[in-house]
């Protein structure tokens, strides 16, 4: 299987939590690819919840996901695998492990999965800790840097990866002005390579979508439609 996201399109995708209504309801679409969309809407509609059934940590309560058109949710852990590589989520809070260091936290996924020599990995988190500037804190444990450090380890940790698809729950919260900025470099970077070709974001900040010059999809009462004034567009399911 050539892991390479190329499409992604959602047939009839249900999701709803047990204790309320439908956060999204019988959405069929194909998903706009080697593009940066913000997902946005009115608070409380759900745009996180969309993020994580995207990237397959949610499963939708009905319908399908299908990629380069295999039904993803259809596979076992181990047939999902290769895809999951491909996805890079980064969660809004929390996603490091506690007890490890930030090195340790960056070098895991490559670890745990056996995906490239340790030493090429350490060199790549050595340059990249020198570029954001916190290479001197890089054998500290999480609870001993700031909450906005914290963040940043969780999205370069899925940046290094190079996934396909870049999935990202407000990431420019809670950094400060010049992280955000080299934030914005980098992701421009590893678009222009292709290393990263399609990025989903929400913001609760309005200035970065506009900067990343970001198409938008826009979530309400469990549907998913074009935002005006965007030049997504949307096709229909088959």
């Amino acid at each position: 299987m050539n892991s390479r996201i190329h499409s992604f399109e959602l047939r009839s995708v249900d999701f709803r939590y047990s204790t309320g209504g439908a956060v999204l309801s019988e959405v069929s679409m194909v998903l706009p690819m080697k593009s940066i969309v913000h997902v946005t809407g009115p608070t409380g509609h759900g745009q996180s919840t969309f993020l994580k059934v995207l990237a397959l940590l949610a499963e939708p309560t009905g319908g399908g996901i299908y990629i380069n058109g295999t039904c993803a949710t259809d596979m076992s852990f181990e047939e999902f695998l290769p895809w999951r590589l491909e996805i890079g989520y980064t969660f809004e809070n929390g996603g490091l492990l506690t007890n490890r260091t930030l090195e340790e936290n960056l070098l895991l996924p490559h670890l745990y999965h056996n995906l490239s020599d340790a030493e090429l990995v350490k060199n790549q988190i050595g340059i990249i800790s020198k570029r954001f500037k916190f290479d001197g804190l890089l054998d500290r444990r999480p609870a001993l840097v700031s909450g906005g450090l914290r963040k940043l380890i969780t999205i370069l940790r899925s940046v290094l990866l190079r996934p396909s698809v870049l999935v990202m729950d407000d990431p420019f919260s809670g950094l400060d002005t010049d992280t955000a900025n080299m934030l914005e470099k980098l992701i421009f970077e590893q678009r222009e390579k292709s290393l990263i070709e399609s990025i989903f974001f929400t913001s609760r900040d309005e200035v970065w979508p506009s900067r990343l010059e970001a198409s938008s999809l826009w979530v309400q009462d469990g549907k998913i439609s074009m935002r005006k004034n965007t030049d997504l567009k949307l096709e229909a399911a088959s």
